[in-house]
């Protein structure tokens, strides 16, 4: 299928590894330019090597950038404006907070926890969306957490922070939909990546159980009876960010084996 996205011009947040990574491998192989970002220059730099060879028509700009930091993500935007003209589509990813219940975190922590995963993505949806209301045509994916739909023990940061999320993006999808513009959130389950590792670790500590105990038990509630990919989820959004998804928006779409029981 031709996805009709060549030429176009990504921002893939948190692409050094993990979903990140696997959704800018997918989008360069579609011959789309992907500004790439990530804090670690050692990684980033990795990264943007593998895309390189990757790449069918498209190019790669790599920057570093904490996307917790308002300055870096106006940084981010101008340089690829500056390379490439415009901006496209915008996938906002980015990793999780730290574990914890909600009644024992402090101010500092909640609000860390919403710079990190909530105003990240409306500080960069809000300097991108003018350049595509004026080109009347826009993509915009979150990736945000099945989590959202059925709470993780012990990760209440994260949780809520995204469950924020997937309002904002939910009203803002009904805002600009007339401007040509969509705005969809995917929500990864059990994806074998890092961040899943270290989920299963703290929860095995928090439980009192060891890691293996814990995988085994994530696993059987997989109707697929398999952990997720990356990949799986980096080829939804690329669908959801071409030509042929023009007439979805304000979804927020499981990829989950079938993980989720929830009827809505």
């Amino acid at each position: 299928m031709d996805l009709g996205i060549a030429g176009r011009v990504a921002i893939v947040g948190g692409s050094s590894k993990g979903m990140g990574k696997a959704t800018a491998m997918a989008m360069a192989r579609e011959g789309v330019n992907v500004a790439i970002c990530a804090r670690h220059p050692s990684e980033l730099g990795e990264a943007a090597t593998e895309l390189r060879a990757a790449s069918s028509d498209g190019q790669v700009l790599p920057v570093v950038a904490d996307l917790s930091r308002p300055d870096d993500i106006e940084r981010l935007v101008s340089e690829t404006t500056r390379r490439w003209g415009k901006v496209d589509i915008v996938v906002n990813n980015i990793g999780g907070p730290p574990p914890g219940q909600p009644a024992g975190l402090t101010d500092e922590q909640w609000h860390g926890a919403f710079d990190l995963l909530f105003f990240s993505a409306v500080r960069l949806n809000r300097l991108i969306l003018p350049q595509m209301r004026t080109q009347h045509w826009g993509r915009i994916i979150t990736i945000l957490s099945l989590s959202v739909k059925e709470p993780e023990d012990n990760l209440a940061l994260s949780t809520v922070a995204r469950a924020a999320l997937a309002s904002y993006q939910r009203l803002l999808a009904t805002e600009v939909a007339g401007d040509g513009i969509t705005v969809n959130g995917v929500l990864p389950g059990s994806i074998s990546t890092d961040r899943l590792q270290a989920v299963a670790e703290m929860q095995a500590r928090f439980r009192g159980r060891d890691v293996a105990h814990a995988m085994e038990a994530r696993l059987g509630r997989i109707a697929s009876g398999r952990f997720g990919q990356p990949e799986e989820v980096a080829d939804l959004i690329c669908f959801l960010a071409s030509e042929r998804a023009g007439f979805l928006t304000g979804l927020a779409i499981p990829v989950d084996g079938g993980q989720l029981r929830a009827m809505g």
